[in-house]
């Protein structure tokens, strides 16, 4: 074959005429993209094959050469974009053009040049796709490369945060300019075919428009308006005419929501009431999801929602939301008393505290009340399995016992007070409650004392199974986890000082625990570490964030040399050890910058640490600062926004709570190191 002789490389002969193609620019920028990447050879595009050089026999016969030789022919891109007609080199194209007859140019008519502009956008649309698909794949690469990182356990595999950022924000703005040539290539699509020449096509009529038959027998025959649609649940009907037949309940999922739903065969035809098993499953929107579920199970005419709660809206009526089969689209109200002229009996209504699905599936219209317990807001069936595995006198025993205790009896107070609100404000609506409250609760057990219940939860935290990630979560939900050793949970930003610093260096890698898992979303990801002076749990998520627990108390005797503010408030011991300052649960931590809450409670801190380093910051005394005993300086101390890095020696914090401080503060204002 002669053109072999006339070049250095057989893809250049095929991948010259796409790149010389106007028509095609992406295939250039996808060529050298992948020749970047190192994924095919490089290639010298400034390299021409004279025009005489090639045929159509040739052509063919080194497609079917290179073909099999380079993996780049065989790629889904270049077989998408490589038809048959495909536009020759310049040279070929330029000459096929010298030797036609010299014609005068017509002017593009208004289609011609809405197809020019379709083929333009169209180009456009492709090369932008294709540069959204490039700028994704690279953050994805770098996401996989930072995983790996994390999973080997690598401290500093955080780097590539920074560049996973930069990656996220180019593909977004690829995609977004992607989106907007879109929406320019569709709007230029509609003007062939104007507005008013498509029909307009409604997936659901509404009950409030004429159909189109209707309105032409108006037009030409000059008739009678048809009668508007009547939601089922507000037409009359006489009660008890038709008998309706109970078929039986069932339990559907939507949304990721439990419901149980109830159907009764109507004179109007099948009627479905849901109930909704979680206070997330109430929205309407959420119900009128559940109805287009029933839609294809259970067939129903109409579908009604009672209310969760006995909240009173609109006067003493029972709200009840409905939707027809016939519009699911629109939704109405109406109240209990259509629902007995339907039914011909109350409708039955359960408190949301006592909607247990196994009691429910059992009811009948005729049948007698069940009596049960609330059903548990929490996860009581993993507390009772930590509790029953512990021996009789554990510290873990108490503390759940306890716990379950209260849990059990809150439940059980908001399920009475849903009862008694029905006997009272609703008792002539036209429903009935087929259940009624077991008040039957154990003896409340013994209260453990505060460090009997700290120690309990330190046990409990030191775990790694579910059961005891569950009870310390209830505790959580309960009373902030008031008992627990742990106090605050803080974060410590990525512009730290040289406190935070010095703390890192000293951490080491740790397994896994329920303590540090209630510190992140995402322990597989997470890097996990344990301070060992302090015993603490540590975390440091993607982007490269800190958090931990600030300790309640110090376990040190070593008297306070330095106070730094650096993130969070840290304290220096004379033994020259750094301590994360202590901080009481409940959601107190103490800040500096302004005049409030934060800063106050800084200042006990302050007070307290020079007094007693392993003072309790759960206590609290007479004695304590507050903005109105505490001295000036102090309050300025406080009150002033200090860079991270800022340091107090003891003297300087002695000074400043003096009890008659002088007219003239003689400090220094300090600077960051």
């Amino acid at each position: 074959m002669r053109y072999v002789g006339q070049t250095t490389n057989h893809l250049q002969l095929r991948l010259a005429q796409h790149i010389n193609n106007p028509t095609n620019p992406g295939m250039r920028m996808w060529i050298n993209a992948l020749a970047a990447a190192g994924q095919v050879p490089v290639i010298n595009l400034l390299r021409e094959v004279p025009v005489g050089d090639l045929d159509e026999a040739e052509h063919a016969e080194i497609l079917a050469h290179l073909a099999s030789h380079h993996p780049l022919l065989n790629h889904p891109y270049y077989l998408a974009h490589s038809g048959t007609e495909e536009a020759l080199p310049r040279q070929r194209a330029t000459a096929v053009a010298a030797s036609l007859p010299v014609q005068r140019a017509r002017p593009a008519s208004g289609r011609r040049r809405l197809e020019s502009r379709m083929k333009v956008l169209k180009v456009r649309e492709a090369v932008a796709l294709h540069r959204w698909i490039v700028a994704e794949e690279a953050r994805q690469l770098l996401v996989e490369a930072q995983r790996s990182e994390v999973t080997a356990g690598r401290f500093d595999a955080y780097t590539l945060t920074e560049e996973i950022e930069r990656a996220t924000d180019n593909s977004a703005d690829a995609y977004r300019r992607y989106l907007i040539v879109r929406k320019i290539r569709k709007r230029t699509s509609r003007l062939r075919h104007p507005a008013w020449t498509r029909k307009r096509r409604r997936a659901t009529p509404s009950r409030f428009s004429l159909r189109l038959r209707q309105l032409k027998l108006m037009v030409g025959h000059k008739s009678v308006a048809p009668i508007p649609y009547v939601p089922i649940l507000l037409r009359e009907c006489q009660p008890f005419q038709h008998s309706a037949r109970y078929e039986g309940g069932h339990l559907i999922t939507s949304w990721e929501t439990e419901y149980f739903v109830g159907a009764w065969d109507t004179a109007w035809g099948r009627l479905c009431v849901i109930y909704p098993l979680d206070w997330s499953g109430g929205p309407i929107g959420h119900i009128v999801s559940t109805a287009r579920d029933l839609a294809d199970k259970l067939n129903p005419k109409v579908t009604a929602v009672l209310r969760n709660s006995l909240a009173r809206t609109g006067g003493d009526k029972f709200i009840v939301t409905a939707v027809d089969a016939d519009y699911p689209e629109d939704t109405y109200k109406t109240d209990t008393a259509h629902l007995y002229e339907l039914l011909g009996h109350d409708a039955p209504w359960w408190p949301m505290e006592l909607r247990r699905p196994e009691h429910m599936m059992r009811w009948r219209p005729d049948g007698p009340s069940a009596a049960y317990q609330a059903v548990p807001t929490f996860d009581l069936e993993a507390l009772t399995r930590v509790t029953e595995a512990e021996p009789e006198g554990s510290l873990v025993r108490a503390v759940l016992t306890s716990l379950i205790w209260r849990l059990q009896k809150y439940d059980n107070d908001g399920a009475a007070w849903e009862l008694d609100e029905y006997r009272e404000e609703y008792s002539t609506e036209r429903i009935t409650v087929p259940v009624t409250l077991d008040r039957r609760q154990p003896e409340q057990p013994k209260e453990p004392e505060a460090s009997a219940a700290r120690e309990a939860w330190t046990r409990i935290l030191a775990r790694s199974d579910d059961d005891a990630l569950a009870c310390c979560q209830a505790a959580r939900q309960w009373n902030s986890g008031e008992d627990f050793p742990l106090g605050y949970t803080i974060n410590l930003a990525s512009n730290h000082g040289f406190a935070v610093t010095e703390w890192l260096e000293r951490l080491v890698p740790a397994e896994p625990t329920v303590a540090t898992s209630l510190l992140t979303e995402d322990p597989a990801t997470d890097c996990i570490f344990t301070d060992p002076v302090a015993g603490i749990p540590v975390t440091r998520g993607r982007q490269r964030d800190i958090r931990t627990y600030a300790p309640r108390r110090l376990e040190t005797t070593s008297p306070l040399t330095e106070l730094i503010l650096d993130s969070t408030v840290w304290i220096r011991t004379k033994d020259g050890l750094l301590h994360i300052a202590p901080q009481p649960g409940a959601g107190q931590v103490a800040t500096w910058g302004y005049t409030g809450g934060g800063p106050g409670q800084l200042m006990v801190l302050i007070q307290r640490m020079l007094r007693d380093p392993m003072s309790d910051m759960e206590s609290r005394d007479e004695s304590d600062y507050s903005w109105n005993n505490s001295p000036p300086a102090l309050q300025e101390l406080v009150s002033t926004s200090w860079p991270n890095g800022t340091v107090f020696t003891r003297a300087q914090l002695e000074q400043m709570c003096a009890p008659q401080p002088p007219d003239v503060v003689q400090y220094h204002r300090p600077h960051p190191r």
